[in-house]
């Protein structure tokens, strides 16, 4: 890791929370200075220099998954123009591909070399480079901006707060996001092959896939997206394991101790039945390969049936269906009804509340010689009219008002997949506060049948996550060789995980994987119990219910 030369106390002190692309009002409507030099003893404070042109910033983000269109220029479109004219500035950005983000985002925190502004879903490391003076504490900066606050409450600079009592981050808030995870299923299928009915233990839904698999066989059930080598096992890859109570890379406690997943006799049954679906042919063949291109066409042409994913994926939207998705329904699969025999206890296959704010997060480069104007771009991020472009668009072109109520022209605003890149720029928002927006266009349009069954779907997964509370791993604090070691451990879980599926290792030689596992990265499940027992009231009382597990 690279080290970053330390600015100076005042300057460090003045810049102090972090923010990826959060549009706020600015505080000062004037231009800046190319050559400001600001206020250091006020933060936020409007530069002392006669007004010349814009300052340039540089912002540093990824897309979430929503990239751009063909002719979209990133740095000059009507949604980050509206930021840069609030701002004040001339803001250039630079947002690698979802696929490629993190491999670009490590590099460029190891080169030592920051732009103006960075955001990233990966805070610890954000938080590593922080500490050895990366980026700046932007707690005073937060204290007097009013339109930040507006949308980060004091409690989620709290919960965004680095190790190391500094904030650092600027959080995307997650106040608006339906509650809840798990399997979301091809409806469609269902009627089509089981009467609608959703079979109700795991050996009822391998009975389905393979009724399916007989009835069309260039069906692929099961597939998987590979994110990265960290996380390999992602979407139509987890069914299974969620049905297992055994996801990868996650962990649980059990008698009062962390223990990896990867590690129960649960997560062995789970990739034994994979491994048995792999060899029937029910699993895709490329599912260790699939990039996210590839496996959004084989969601699209293949049928494959499954996946596992946050309840807030299917919000429903007034988008139209792709004509080769006409037929197809996903809905979300309620709970089983029967567990597999291994399984220790159902609470395991149920999903986790929510934080009211996400790993998402927006920051301030020591190294900006502007931080002021770099805090004018995050409360930028954070102003109403950015929040009705985003997530309403123009009034009279994308909505109407009628009394108090903003209606959704239909095919309008984010109906509309050539606008729907813009949703990446919800940094601090948050991508579910599309929420209202998307439901409303969605009950202009889509069948009421199909609406009803979703929402419903949505309350279902809500009540389960509300039941099960908060996951203790989103307020553990690690040690720094614990950090460094999770994408380690959860890359040696993938391969090994994916040997055994494809055969390529016996389920004998995966048991020595796992003891191996244990001898490695088996102190990392140490630090997460030795902190959950030295903090068990103060967990108890931010809803994580798994202390007393």
């Amino acid at each position: 890791m690279a080290k970053f030369k330390k600015h100076s106390n005042v300057l460090l002190t003045a810049a102090a929370l972090v923010c990826s692309m959060t549009i706020a009002g600015c505080s000062d409507s004037g231009s800046p200075s190319a050559t400001s030099t600001p206020d250091e003893s006020k933060p936020g404070a409007s530069p002392q220099t006669k007004t010349s042109a814009p300052v340039k910033l540089k912002l540093f983000m990824g897309n979430s998954g929503m990239a751009h269109p063909d002719g979209v220029n990133p740095s000059d479109n009507p949604y980050i123009n509206l930021i840069k004219e609030k701002a004040g500035v001339d803001l250039e950005l630079e947002v690698p591909g979802y696929q490629d983000f993190k491999t670009k985002y490590n590099l460029m925190l190891s080169s030592g070399s920051l732009p103006d502004l960075v955001h990233s879903w990966y805070p610890t490391e954000a938080y590593r480079t922080a500490d050895q003076g990366g980026f700046i504490d932007l707690k005073k900066y937060y204290d007097q901006s009013e339109a930040v606050k507006k949308v980060i409450t004091p409690e989620m600079m709290e919960l965004a707060k680095s190790p190391s009592g500094h904030y650092y981050r600027i959080p995307m808030r997650n106040t608006s996001s339906p509650q809840g995870a798990g399997v979301a299923v091809r409806y469609d299928m269902l009627v089509k092959y089981n009467d609608g009915e959703y079979p109700e233990s795991v050996d009822g839904w391998i009975e389905f896939m393979r009724k399916v698999h007989k009835a069309e066989p260039n069906a692929l059930i099961l597939s998987n997206r590979v994110a990265n080598t960290d996380t390999a096992l992602g979407f139509g890859g987890l069914p299974i394991f969620f049905w297992y109570g055994a996801l990868p890379y996650d962990y649980r406690v059990q008698d009062g101790k962390v223990i990896s997943n990867f590690m129960l006799p649960e997560y062995r049954e789970a990739v034994q039945t994979m491994k048995m679906l792999y060899e029937e042919g029910i699993l895709d063949k490329e599912f260790a390969t699939n990039d996210n291109v590839k496996y959004g066409d084989k969601k699209r042409n293949r049928d494959v049936l499954f996946e596992y994913n946050q309840a807030d994926q299917f919000i429903p939207t007034g988008q139209a269906k792709l004509p080769q998705e006409q037929h197809m329904e996903w809905q979300l699969s309620p709970a089983l009804k029967q567990y597999p025999a291994v399984l220790k206890d159902p609470k395991y296959a149920q999903p986790y509340e929510g934080l009211p704010i996400t790993d998402h997060g927006i920051y301030i480069s020591s190294q900006s010689k502007h931080p002021d104007e770099a805090w004018k771009v995050i409360e930028a991020l954070a102003s109403e009219e950015l929040h009705d472009m985003i997530f309403w668009g123009k009034e009279g072109e994308d909505y109407t008002v009628q009394g108090d109520k903003k209606v959704p022209i239909e095919g309008k605003g984010l109906s509309d997949k050539t606008q729907y890149y813009k949703l990446h720029l919800a940094i601090l928002f948050g991508f579910s506060d599309r929420k209202d927006s998307s439901i409303a266009a969605a009950q202009q349009v889509m069948n009421k049948e199909e609406f009803d069954r979703r929402m419903e779907g949505l309350k279902t997964w809500e009540g389960y996550a509300k039941d099960k509370g908060r996951r203790l791993s989103h307020f553990a604090q690690l040690s720094d060789e614990a950090n460094r070691k999770r994408g380690e451990a959860n890359n040696f879980i993938s391969q090994a995980t994916f040997e055994a599926i494809m055969g390529r290792i016996t389920m004998e030689q995966f048991d020595q994987k796992v003891a191996e596992f244990g001898n490695k990265y088996g102190f990392i499940y140490e630090e997460y119990t030795k902190y959950m027992n030295d903090h068990k009231d103060k967990l108890r009382g931010f809803g994580v219910k798994e202390v007393d597990w």
